[in-house]
């Protein structure tokens, strides 16, 4: 009997729960006023002084942290570029590298440059290890050093073996895999070698002879037998300071990093093999 009555009541007040979880909120009775002014006002407050507090507690640790957080997120993409650019510059038939597209068999595995026959030429392959002293010396900012790593890949170099590599150019990469290429280049610079010796003679046969030839008569780049009849000896140094980029044939790299006593026993060098003697 007792439990039967016991029943009764728990069965009547999960009815009762039930009927009134049924009604929609809008339509149940609000709370007294005495309700609102005591207990409910009470525990409002309570709650709303327990807010101010956290907020006024956690929102400065927050913007304390969140420069160190940045920082490390910056840093954790960072590397992932820099790792994806890795395996993309990598040297092709490697089986255990699905992404590589080859740069490395050019350029060298650490960027260190090579020597490729091409269509009947001779290149000097550029050291990419260098490209960002080599155009810092010259005076390009860190911006525009990454604008022309980037032109050279997406557009490469008609006439010459680099080919185009950007997909809006025809090639395969897309905008996200030359950002990898990019972050992978710059992250293995090393300081530009200076020139060790003020020979003219000696620095052109170690660094221009592959393009413009042993007699400077000219091949991949321009004979410069006659450079002083188009030129003036100030222009002829800048464009060795400098370079010159060129889109539909092969660019002058920057050679500032040889450094001003060098460029200028260069120049002198020049000066010396004109066909026509400079006044």
């Amino acid at each position: 009997m007792i439990v039967a009555v016991v029943i009764f009541i728990v069965a009547g007040r999960q009815m009762s729960r039930r009927k009134k979880s049924m009604v929609p909120i809008g339509l149940r009775p609000g709370p007294s006023d005495e309700e609102l002014e005591q207990k409910s006002q009470i525990n409002y407050r309570i709650l709303g002084s327990a807010m101010v507090v956290f907020i006024a507690l956690f929102m400065p640790l927050y913007f304390l942290h969140e420069p160190a957080r940045i920082a490390s997120m910056v840093h954790f993409f960072d590397k992932q570029a820099v790792d994806e650019g890795a395996a993309e510059f990598g040297p092709t038939g490697d089986p255990t590298n699905l992404k590589a597209v080859g740069c490395a068999n050019c350029h060298g595995t650490a960027g260190e440059g090579g020597i490729r026959q091409f269509q009947g030429h001779t290149y000097a392959e550029p050291p990419l290890q260098y490209i960002v002293a080599r155009y810092k010396a010259a005076g390009r900012n860190d911006e525009d050093i990454k604008l022309l790593i980037r032109d050279a890949i997406e557009r490469g170099r008609p006439g010459t073996p680099m080919p185009t590599w950007g997909l809006q150019y025809g090639g395969p990469l897309n905008s996200q895999q030359i950002d990898f290429l990019v972050a992978f280049i710059t992250s293995i610079q090393k300081p530009f070698p200076e020139a060790t010796s003020t020979d003219g003679k000696a620095i052109f046969a170690q660094n221009c002879a592959i393009c413009h030839g042993a007699d400077a008569t000219g091949g991949i780049g321009p004979n410069l037998t006659v450079e002083f009849q188009r030129l003036t000896e100030a222009q002829v140094r800048q464009t060795i300071m400098e370079g010159r980029l060129n889109i539909n044939r092969p660019s002058m790299p920057a050679w500032a990093g040889l450094g001003k006593d060098a460029v200028n026993a260069l120049v002198e060098f020049l000066k010396s093999i004109q066909r026509v003697p400079v006044k």
